[in-house]
C-alpha cells in the first residue's frame, strides 16, 4: 500500500469535515448541511479508507495493523457523516418516557 496518497486523519481534518455541519444551524435540514461539506476532503477520506481494502501485494493485514491509527480514524471520520445524518449533533440514544417526544428525551439526557 502506498502511503503517499493517504490522507492523515488529524484533529484539523476532523474539524474541517464536521465542525461546520454542527455549527451551521441556519441550513434547513441536516441533509443540506451534509451536502455543503468540503467535497474534496470527503473524497480524499473515502479514497484513503478504500486503499486499505484494495487488492495489492503491499496491502495486507500487517500493513493495516501498522497503520491502525490512520485506518481507524479515517473510518470514524466517514462514519460520523452517517451519524450526523441520522442523529444530527447528538450521537447517543436516550430513553423516552411515556408521552415524551424524541427531542424532549434527548434534551433531558443531555442535561443529566
Amino acid at each position: 500500500m502506498s502511503t503517499n496518497a493517504l490522507l492523515e486523519p488529524t484533529t484539523e481534518l476532523s474539524k474541517a469535515l464536521h465542525q461546520d455541519v454542527v455549527e451551521d444551524q441556519s441550513a434547513s435540514s441536516i441533509v443540506n448541511r451534509l451536502k455543503s461539506k468540503n467535497k474534496e476532503l470527503q473524497t480524499q477520506s473515502i479514497n484513503t479508507y478504500q486503499q486499505f481494502w484494495t487488492e495489492s501485494e503491499n496491502n495486507n493485514e500487517e500493513s493495516r495493523t501498522n497503520m491502525y491509527k490512520t485506518l481507524t480514524n479515517t473510518y470514524y471520520n466517514l462514519a460520523t457523516d452517517f451519524y450526523e445524518y441520522g442523529w444530527g449533533e447528538s450521537f447517543h440514544f436516550s430513553r423516552r418516557s411515556i408521552g415524551e417526544t424524541h427531542r424532549e428525551s434527548t434534551r433531558r439526557h443531555e442535561h443529566l
